[in-house]
């Protein structure tokens, strides 16, 4: 595990660090909706998506970020 994984933080650590980082892509959420899609949004307040699947929407936000790695 790196010393940067965000698990080391607790949840209210993370909290204030998205709030002290506003507009930063610090967090990004992929939240189920009631008719099976996922919303999809960013710390920088720049990105937010409608996902068809739990998995898209992980991709969509690495995709954000720049973290997609390809295979």
């Amino acid at each position: 595990m790196s010393d940067d994984n965000v698990m080391y933080d607790s949840p209210l650590e993370f909290m204030h660090e998205v709030a002290e980082k506003k507009g930063e892509c610090v967090a990004q959420s992929v939240l189920p909706l009631g008719d099976g899609t996922y919303r999809c949004a960013c710390s920088c307040e720049n990105w937010d998506v409608i996902a068809p699947d739990r998995e898209k929407g992980l991709e969509m936000a690495r995709e954000h970020t720049g973290t997609l790695v390809s295979s």
